[in-house]
């Protein structure tokens, strides 16, 4: 086995020899971190030339995307990034030994590495999601949509079952067009603040968005402004919440071979 990215059924149990791998930073800023790794155990870098990996013996058995490890994976990914750039991987990746590690990962994808750690130095991803309170959406739209508001009142009661399915098909389309909206002004009032963002195109029931922004660390705290104030002024309708500065982990899309 040179990698699993991740394990199938029917996989071949991982020795305990074997190395995860959380992410890769440079070799200068790399430390080891104790029993903060799968299993609890203690996370080393495992260095080719200005590079250095972040890894720890899997313990036995698979790899699997437990609640508690992926905990730890991104635990180990944000203590890294308290001390510098890091690249992180998705969960998952495993080597047989460093030497197959440094063979078949850091060395040939060197140079896309180091040009990774230049892109995301001092920069962060920042996680947005938006989520219509329900009560709210739906009287807005009952206030502001005649027929929406006649159908409900001949409804109440309960009403033909035609009426019934117009008045459904009038509040969904309702709802979406109030998304593509608030959508659109969201993005415009954060976008100018972020150099990227990867927005999630099919949120879950009355939630707005759910999005991640790439930014400069110099720029989070307007980041930070500009949300209390869209919070603020939205506070009626629309709950926001923000997580990070995070590991941009969205904005990094390497596999484990190529």
């Amino acid at each position: 086995m040179v990698l699993q990215t991740p394990p199938t059924p029917g996989t071949p149990e991982l020795s305990t020899t074997a190395l995860y791998c959380y992410g890769v930073v440079s070799a200068d800023a790399a430390a080891s971190q104790a029993g903060t790794g799968l299993g609890g155990a203690s996370v080393e870098p495992v260095r080719f030339r200005e590079l250095a990996a972040l890894t720890s013996p899997v313990p036995p058995g698979q790899v699997r995307a437990k609640r508690a490890d992926l905990l730890r994976h991104f635990d180990v990914l944000g203590t890294a990034f308290e001390h510098g750039t890091v690249v992180p991987l998705r969960f998952g990746i495993v080597f047989d030994d460093e030497a197959a590690l440094a063979r078949d990962f850091l060395e040939p994808r060197r140079d896309e590495l180091l040009g990774l750690l230049r892109k995301l130095r001092d920069r962060v991803e920042l996680r947005v999601t938006a989520h219509y309170r329900e009560e709210a959406i739906l009287a807005e739209i009952v206030r502001t949509n005649r027929r929406v508001g006649a159908l409900r009142e001949a409804t109440r009661t309960g009403g033909s079952h035609q009426l019934l399915v117009e008045l459904g098909e009038l509040v969904s389309a309702e709802l979406q067009a109030r998304t593509a909206r608030d959508v659109r002004a969201t993005l415009e009032r954060l976008q100018p603040l972020a150099l990227e963002y990867d927005l999630d195109a099919e949120p879950i029931e009355h939630q707005v968005l759910r999005a991640s922004f790439l930014v400069d660390r110099k720029r989070v705290p307007a980041f930070d402004k500009a949300m209390e104030e869209l919070a603020a002024e939205q506070a009626a309708r629309i709950d926001f919440k923000v997580v990070g500065p995070l590991p941009p982990h969205s904005f990094v899309s390497l596999e484990g071979r190529r």
